[in-house]
């Protein structure tokens, strides 16, 4: 016997963005100027789950970015005209998860689980600060994004549960971080700007009827 069951989710968060282009050009781990730059952000979320081991979710953040060309350890950058930017950030996600264990808002089992996710993301972004010494200010302007990363999620109970994740959004653009030509396709396969993103979450189901199988 098998029996369909699904549950709706809904989750709100508190994290940070930290950028990471052409004036933060670290590997691995970013340097403690870079650190410094990370910015706060809050988001919204839904998530549907038919089966324990696959999540659909639409998610909303709002952040910024920030970086400063002095915060580059190599190559050296002494001598050059200021540059800096500030970066407003909006991004809507559409996410998949997929959970290593059996994750059910059910108390009898284990209720928590490591994941990962990948999706696509919308992204508004609204860019000003000082190029080569110059001030700019760039309108608002529409950026594609591939999210990826990992996380934990722990339930609670039947109706609470936590969600802490990690994961980077690789733009297609490299206009984050500079004054944006309108003439110029702004458009970057391979090379786009990047920004870390992470969130510890408090979710909540409104609906659960997972019903056992055999």
């Amino acid at each position: 016997m098998s029996v369909k069951a699904q549950q709706w989710t809904y989750g709100a968060g508190l994290g940070g963005a930290l950028y990471h282009g052409n004036f933060a050009n670290w590997n691995l781990v970013p340097n403690t100027k870079e650190l410094a730059t990370i910015k706060p952000s809050i988001n919204l979320q839904v998530m549907y789950q038919r089966k324990s081991y696959v999540d659909f979710r639409v998610q909303v953040a709002y952040s910024g970015l920030s970086g400063n060309i002095e915060n580059r350890v190599s190559p050296p950058v002494g001598g050059l005209a200021a540059t800096n930017f500030s970066t407003s950030i909006l991004q809507l996600d559409g996410l998949v998860d997929y959970n290593f264990l059996d994750y059910q808002s059910n108390r009898k089992i284990i209720n928590w689980t490591p994941y990962v996710y990948v999706g696509l993301s919308g992204v508004l972004a609204k860019v000003s600060g000082v190029n080569n010494g110059l001030e700019f200010n760039s309108s608002l302007f529409p950026v594609l994004a591939f999210p990826y990363g990992l996380g934990i999620k722990y339930q609670v109970n039947s109706k609470v549960g936590l969600q802490f994740e990690a994961g980077s959004r690789k733009t297609f653009s490299s206009a984050l971080d500079s004054p944006r030509d309108t003439n110029v396709s702004n458009y970057k396969l391979f090379d786009g700007d990047q920004y870390l993103f992470t969130s510890i979450s408090v979710t909540y189901t409104i609906q659960s009827i997972f019903c056992p199988t055999d």
